[in-house]
């Protein structure tokens, strides 16, 4: 069986990677809270942090039009042991699936769950498919 030099494979790498390869993007949300329009492609993650106070009820929440679409929230608790009103976040990951054709959109909402009023706070992320050719830094 012959084998590959690692210089070979590590050509490969760095050439792949600076032509731009897809289902590698993962980005962070520098302004969590607002809506956006993001421009995705199958394979991409998606991650940010949002202020949140479970102690007193109110959560993030989301609802996603679209099944490629992958949302999920993790809710952490405040460091400040036990202290009423004590802010946490919310750890949101958002995976976009292999076929994923768009547009959709992912509303995100904070509010008290047992509560049937208007949220607090809202925003949506809405996404459409990357097609055409791209330079790679993009």
């Amino acid at each position: 069986m012959r084998r590959f030099p690692t210089a070979v494979i590590a050509h490969f790498l760095c050439a792949a990677l600076l032509c731009g390869c897809e289902g590698i993007g993962m980005r962070v949300i520098q302004d969590p809270g607002r809506s956006q329009v993001l421009r995705v492609v199958s394979g991409d993650r998606i991650y940010f942090d949002l202020e949140e106070n479970t102690t007193t009820g109110y959560a993030w929440d989301c609802i996603c039009d679209d099944k490629d679409v992958e949302v999920t929230i993790d809710h952490v608790a405040a460091d400040a042991a036990g202290l009423v009103g004590a802010p946490g976040r919310a750890e949101v990951r958002i995976r976009i699936h292999r076929g994923y054709d768009g547009p959709s959109t992912a509303r995100f909402v904070y509010r008290r769950q047992w509560e049937s009023s208007p949220p607090a706070r809202e925003f949506t992320l809405t996404f459409y498919k990357r097609t055409g050719d791209v330079a790679f830094w993009e």
